[in-house]
């Protein structure tokens, strides 16, 4: 198989070997790290090995990176355990990046606990991209996020909040409810949300309580009022209705509230006393 390998001046077809060489014995950079995403690209699984080599011995940090990016591309469980060595000990950001979302895309129980180690990691990005691979990971990742929930660090708290929610699995319903009263606003933001996203009626009580408290954080209240609208649940009506009647002037939480008040009774109508449209009587011929 060969591919086009393209350069400013022409552009240059190599077979599989060719690019194999060059990753393994070129003096460029450039050249290696083309090496690694054209290799990644083909999809031969023959270049698993090679690239794994280049992931834990090459000097530079852009072709550990292509190399890592193009395992995650090549899906071969045999490079998981060294993804996982440079998600834990890399000292490139980008690399440890690309670690993380090639274990995204590979997937089992075995990337779980290295990706929720690099939740606490000293880099925002590297923490963001372990969130969403193991949000693509899914189900397995569940009990491990729902124990980060008691970090001492906040930005953990938070993403583990957020990945429960996108993962959808309902056995974590409590332990949100509990993150309602978490010490930090950005945590009790996505908490809200994320018990909407679980569409689990048990929420309800705990989100009208926050949707009601006045001394919450505005917007804490107005996430807890657009959960309500998703939950659809109709023990949310009365709350929801007192909180539109009641102000002076509609602001950002009483318009979610009144947005999430039509949701419900648009679900519901058929069984609320007097919401039901009355039919026209038929006129007498």
């Amino acid at each position: 198989m060969t591919i086009s390998v393209k350069s400013k001046k022409k552009q240059v077809k190599k077979t599989f070997e060719e690019l194999l060489c060059d990753l393994k014995t070129s003096n460029s950079e450039k050249v290696r790290y083309n090496a690694a995403r054209i290799l990644g690209e083909m999809g031969d699984s023959n270049a698993v090995e090679p690239l794994i080599d280049v992931l834990r011995y090459d000097k530079n940090g852009s072709v550990r990176l292509y190399a890592a990016r193009a395992l995650g591309e090549l899906g071969d469980s045999k490079a998981t355990v060294f993804l996982i060595d440079s998600l834990r000990n890399d000292r490139n950001v980008d690399v440890r990046v690309r670690a993380a979302r090639a274990l995204g895309r590979l997937g089992g129980e075995i990337v779980v606990e290295p990706l929720v180690e690099a939740l606490n990691d000293e880099n925002p990005q590297v923490c963001i991209t372990a969130t969403d691979a193991l949000i693509e990971i899914g189900d397995v990742a569940t009990d491990a996020l729902m124990e980060s929930l008691d970090h001492e660090k906040v930005n953990v708290r938070c993403d583990a909040t957020r990945a429960l929610g996108e993962i959808g699995n309902k056995k974590a319903v409590d332990k949100l409810i509990n993150m309602l009263f978490d010490e930090w606003v950005n945590v009790r933001i996505y908490a809200v949300t994320s018990l909407g996203k679980l569409n689990d009626t048990k929420a309800v009580p705990a989100l009208i309580d926050v949707m009601k408290n006045r001394r919450e954080n505005e917007l804490v209240r107005a996430g807890a009022a657009a959960a309500l609208g998703v939950l659809r649940d109709q023990r949310a009506l009365l709350p929801l209705r007192e909180m539109i009647m009641e102000a002076e002037e509609l602001g950002e939480l009483e318009d979610t509230a009144l947005k999430s008040f039509k949701k419900i009774m648009a679900a519901n109508w058929q069984s609320i006393p007097g919401a039901a449209p009355q039919k026209k009587p038929v006129a007498a011929l």
